[in-house]
Formats: structure tokens, sequence, C-alpha cells
């Protein structure tokens, strides 16, 4: 099986069994890397459906410092789902993005996305469409005050692009034409940009971009650096502002050769989050956390939740919680291990995560859950079982 791997120069994980230890890490649902990692699967779609969400966007909404949740209880039964068209209104969702064989589970009868949403006030779980998995990664998001789906999708066999997919009409639609790979898509209000973390063509930096879905121009935010990697990016809707994490290429690549050299666990270089007006595009920084990545975030409020680990593949994922206005950092602990996907519920009761219900075997019933903080129950929101959950969102209507 032949597996071509778009990985930055000393950005290895293990380099004598790359494609065995993809493989493996997949399957147990590890979502760490070391850098911009980007698979690509054109030949052989069958182990698409293991490969677990390498470069994922993720909006993770934030939590109250308040509490600290315990251990793990039962689950109820999980919710059914239904077929017609969410209609666009006032509230939350969440968007899912589900990767299935058509007709089967042989390679050659293909893969789709399943696109869902969770409407947050009627609990009902609904199928949008299938789009075409023919992407590095799976990754769609559904927009319902555009009444649309975004999603990345391979042109000719060069790299990934901007989709869209019309509800209404059942038109798809190409938008951008000078992209590599797509590793986030994040809608903003109904007449503001699209936000995505990609690879530009001929590049390798994974660079943080404002798509102006009218005009169809893109604002590549600092476009002549070569160094610094966007890896995850939040929206934080009641500000209208986006925070990016970004740490350097160059310092990543030295402690890649200290851990060589040393035969230690490589540690992470330090990672940035900067805030950046949605409109003007003026730019703040908010935190610097010292040899930590950030795995992940989310933004809700005047709070920043984040997702770090301090060892590159290595540890459980720590979370804590940053105040805004003054950077000020406090730890909190969940009762899951999650190092992608986790949304404060809009009330602040509780969190939406991508996981299990279990600290020991993450692969255990994975799904979407809702945690409530004080009932301490973990309700089923989807549970996987013949696809595979590549990632969801929590958006407003």
């Amino acid at each position: 099986m032949i597996f071509k791997i778009f990985i930055p120069k000393k950005d290895r994980i293990s380099r004598p069994i790359l494609s065995l230890f993809v493989i493996i890490f997949s399957l147990i649902h590890h979502l760490s890397q070391k850098g911009c990692f980007v698979l690509r699967t054109s030949s052989y779609k069958f182990f698409r459906f293991f490969i677990l969400s390498l470069l994922v966007p993720a909006l993770l909404s934030s939590c109250s410092p308040s509490f600290t949740p315990p251990a793990e209880s039962s689950v109820p039964k999980k919710a059914q789902s239904n077929e017609k068209v969410v209609s666009a209104g006032k509230g939350q969702y969440l968007s899912m993005t589900y990767t299935e064989y058509v007709n089967g589970k042989k390679s050659d009868q293909g893969m789709v996305m399943r696109v869902m949403t969770y409407d947050l006030n009627s609990k009902k779980l609904t199928k949008l469409a299938d789009v075409p998995y023919t992407s590095q990664y799976p990754l769609s998001v559904v927009s319902l005050p555009d009444h649309k789906i975004y999603y990345s999708a391979d042109v000719g066999d060069k790299g990934d692009q901007l989709f869209s997919y019309d509800l209404n009409t059942k038109k798809i639609e190409q938008l951008t034409d000078n992209l590599f790979a797509i590793n986030r898509i994040v809608p903003t209000t109904p007449d503001g940009p699209l936000v995505l973390v990609a690879v530009k063509k001929g590049e390798r930096i994974l660079k943080t971009i404002f798509y102006n879905k009218t005009t169809h121009a893109m604002k590549f935010m600092h476009d002549e650096n070569q160094d610094n990697i966007t890896w995850s990016i939040a929206y934080n809707s009641e500000k209208n502002t986006i925070y990016n994490s970004q740490y350097s290429e160059r310092e990543r690549d030295k402690q890649g050769d200290i851990s060589d050299r040393t035969q230690t666990i490589m540690v992470p270089p330090d990672n940035k989050v900067t805030e950046i007006n949605n409109v003007t595009k003026q730019e703040r920084s908010i935190v610097t956390l010292k040899k930590e990545k950030i795995t992940s975030m989310s933004s809700s409020n005047d709070k920043l939740l984040l997702i770090t680990t301090r060892f590159i593949n290595h540890g459980n994922p720590e979370y804590s919680l940053v105040d805004i206005a003054t950077g000020k950092r406090t730890k909190i602990k969940l009762p899951f291990l999650s190092r992608q996907f986790v949304y404060m519920s809009p009330d602040g009761k509780g969190v939406y995560y991508l996981g299990s219900t279990s600290q020991k075997n993450q692969a255990e019933r994975r799904g979407v859950y809702y945690y409530d903080f004080t009932s301490k129950i973990q309700t089923p929101i989807f549970i996987q079982e013949e696809g595979f959950i590549n990632n969801f969102m929590l958006l407003n209507k």
C-alpha cells in the first residue's frame, strides 16, 4: 500500500516505520502530531477509514473555571437521526463529519463524508447530505446561515481545494484553486469570511487565511513568513475575533534534533496565541506557552479553552482556561481524554466532546457526547459504528 505523506523536513515521528506508525496511531485514536502532517490515499481509499483528524480544525468553546468534574458515569442510549434539512434560526448546533463506505466496506466501492447536524435546542440529529471524500483529510462544516456545506476535495490529484455544497439547490462549487491542503474551515458571521488553516500551493507552511465569500478573495496572514506554523484556530462570536495558535518550524526542528540526539521524548516548541479582529485584521498577543503544544482550542465570551500536551505524542492532554483580557491561565480537570473537539455548552453547564466515557480505552463507544457538570452524566449524541467520526464543531445558527 502506498501512502503519500506531506511532512516538513525533520518533522518525523519515527522515520524507519512511519507508515506503520500512522496505521497504529490512527487505530488507538491519538490525534497529536509533530507538525504539518498531511496524508494522501488517492489510490487506496480503504485506509482512509482509519486515518484520524491529523490537522483538524477545531473550535473549542470555553469552560467555567469554578468546576472540577469528577469521574465518568453511566451512558444512556444514543440519539436517533432523521433525514430532513434543518432550517436556519436562533440557537446553536453541532456540525459533524462522518466518513463511511458506500454500499459496503470494499475499497473499490469508495467512501463519502456524511454531513450531519445536531440541534442543541430540539436535540435532533439530522443527516444533511453526502459529499465526495477525495481529500487528504475528511473535513466539512455546515453553515446553516449560508445554507451550505463547506468542505475540502482533491482537484486533479494535485492538492485539495475549498468547495461548497448548496443545501437548497444541491449545487457543488469549487471556491479556490491555489491551495494544497486544508486543515480547518471556520465560519464566522453570515456576512463575514470563512477562516481557513491551509497550505498554499507550492509551500509547506500552514497559514491562517481569510476567505471572502462574496468576492472569493483570500487574505493570507503574514504571507511572507515561512517559519510560523498555524496549528489551531478558534472563533469568538461575541467579540467577532479569531484566535490562532502558532509555533516556529525552526524551533520545532531544534527540539526534534535534541530528541534524536538524546533519545528522549520530544518537547514541543513554544506556542503563542494571537487574537485577530475579524473585520480590521488587527492583531494582539494573548499568551505564550513555554514548551507546550496547543493541540486544540476554543473561545467563548471572555475565555479561551486550551487543550495542551507537554510532550510530542506522549502523555495525557491537559485543559486550561485563559482570560482573554489579561492572559491569566487557570488549569481545569475533565473526566475524559480528548486532544481535539471539546466545546462548552452555551449555558455553561457542560461540554460537548469527541471521545469515549473511558479514560483507559479511548476507542470504547467512541462518539460525540455531552457531559453535564451537575449530574455527572455523559450522554451520547452520536456513536460511531460502521464509519468514523472525523471532526465536529459548535456553531451559531
